[in-house]
């Protein structure tokens, strides 16, 4: 939530100067009150009803905000299969929109589709090469599969992005920059360079300490390497931190890990 947040507040500051209808506007700031006392489906409602005025929305940016929204009501409710159908109808609609991809990426990721969310993230790099939020999302999900140098490739990309970039929200460079240093750390583990995933791991948490996912491929790390009290004592991490929470999927497994591994 922290980026939508983020992007909201820009939005918030530039609006007078961005063609989008007020009752747009007002919808998506509703929708975001509403996420944030954790009513999704009224959320929901709202925006798909500011989306319907979609051809009217003059700026990107804003629409950008409207389907990230949208995307975080199934992530949150851990609808995942939803939010593919709901993205899936929307692309053959617009098959250009760039971030409808990556968003659509996302969701497959978290219901453990990772060949599609990889196909899904490559789609909107090559309608545009430079978007990082692809570049994020597929570096993490290419270390999750083992294709550790074209993740690495990825990831590096989007921290040379951020140090070009000197005008990105501080909010929006801290979680890019956590997320990425968590997927390094993967593939520098699966490389077999654990010490260099160990840093990477580190600088993740310095920077998000609260994002469930870096303990959960730590722990993985740690099992991998014979260190089994520290392997469970992050799974355990992982099922209590929430920002963001573990897919349905990796939950399920850090509770099996858990309940089994002995010390």
């Amino acid at each position: 939530m922290g980026l939508l947040r983020s992007l909201r507040e820009r939005l918030r500051r530039d609006a007078g100067n961005r063609p989008v209808p007020g009752a747009v506007k007002r919808r998506g700031e509703l929708a975001y009150s509403f996420i944030q006392q954790g009513e999704c489906l009224a959320a929901r409602e709202q925006l798909l009803k500011a989306l319907e005025q979609r051809n009217e929305i003059g700026d990107v940016a804003v629409l950008n905000w409207l389907l990230g929204l949208l995307a975080q009501t199934w992530t949150l409710t851990e609808q995942y299969r939803d939010g593919t159908e709901f993205f899936s109808k929307y692309l053959k609609l617009n098959p250009n929109h760039v971030r409808a991809y990556t968003l659509r990426a996302g969701s497959l990721w978290y219901s453990g589709e990772l060949r599609q969310s990889i196909d899904d993230y490559s789609t909107a790099l090559e309608l545009d090469p430079n978007e990082i939020f692809a570049h994020m999302g597929r570096g993490q999900v290419l270390a999750e599969c083992g294709e550790y140098g074209r993740a690495i490739k990825d990831l590096d990309f989007v921290h040379e992005s951020l140090e070009q970039n000197t005008t990105l929200d501080p909010l929006w460079r801290t979680q890019i920059q956590a997320y990425s240093f968590n997927g390094r750390a993967v593939a520098h583990a699966g490389l077999g360079d654990f010490e260099r995933s160990m840093a990477e791991f580190d600088r993740s948490i310095s920077l998000c300490p609260e994002n469930a996912w870096v303990y959960f491929n730590r722990a993985m790390v740690y099992e991998k390497k014979g260190c089994l009290a520290k392997a469970k004592s992050d799974y355990t991490l992982s099922l209590q931190k929430t920002m963001p929470k573990l897919s349905v999927l990796k939950r399920k497994y850090a509770e099996f890990k858990v309940r089994t591994i002995e010390l």
